[in-house]
């Protein structure tokens, strides 16, 4: 029986090392540890995974443009989203980011395999904790996240900044001018009634962005 690839995406080196232990007896093999998007992007060049394990705690290119880019140019290899729900409503726009399976950082080691197996196997899977967010939102009087209000971009500067990156890092990341990052940003806290980045980040890590 042939050993499966993942590449783990993510920045913290704990995780990073409890996931090899984790996967070590199960024929399963970390081919390559990343902490920054532009590094998932520049492995993938030199050897396609069975599957990669992407957290949204991501350096560098952030998770939602790494997945975008990866949906976009490889497809066939499916995506395990972990995020670092914190409770409030699932935002169904990282539904559309084209991963095919959905656990938390909290979801425990049995689930988690649950669903690695579930993806190699070439099925979807969606952990218990955020399915049950998710419907819960979709029933009359349910609370949508409103985190489905920002466009993609604006999802995308509202993660940057809430992960610590000042508007000058993230308009090299992204090409756009500090003008246009600021721009954003003061977008984003008028549409979410936010009046500092203090809430910003309060409420992007209760939405599991960061």
């Amino acid at each position: 029986m042939l050993m499966s690839e993942i590449l783990l995406a993510d920045a913290d080196s704990n995780s990073q090392q409890h996931y090899t232990q984790l996967l070590a007896d199960l024929d399963i093999n970390i081919s390559a540890h990343c902490s920054k998007g532009e590094e998932v992007i520049d492995q993938l060049k030199q050897a396609t995974p069975d599957l990669i394990l992407l957290s949204l705690g991501l350096e560098g290119l952030d998770a939602l443009e790494t997945a975008r880019h990866l949906n976009l140019n490889y497809p066939r290899v499916p995506v395990l989203l972990q995020t670092t729900h914190g409770g409030g409503p699932f935002p169904k726009k990282l539904m559309d980011l084209g991963a095919r399976g959905f656990v938390s950082r909290d979801t425990s080691d049995d689930e988690l395999l649950k669903a690695i197996h579930a993806l190699l196997a070439g099925d979807k899977y969606i952990s218990c904790e955020i399915a049950q967010t998710i419907a819960l939102s979709l029933l009359p009087g349910g609370e949508p996240s409103p985190l489905d209000r920002l466009s993609g971009r604006e999802m995308q500067i509202i993660m940057q900044l809430s992960h610590g990156d000042t508007p000058q890092q993230i308009s090299t990341r992204l090409a756009l001018s500090p003008k246009t990052i600021s721009t954003y940003k003061h977008r984003v806290r008028e549409k979410l009634n936010l009046k500092d980045t203090q809430e910003m980040c309060v409420l992007t890590s209760e939405h599991g962005l960061v």
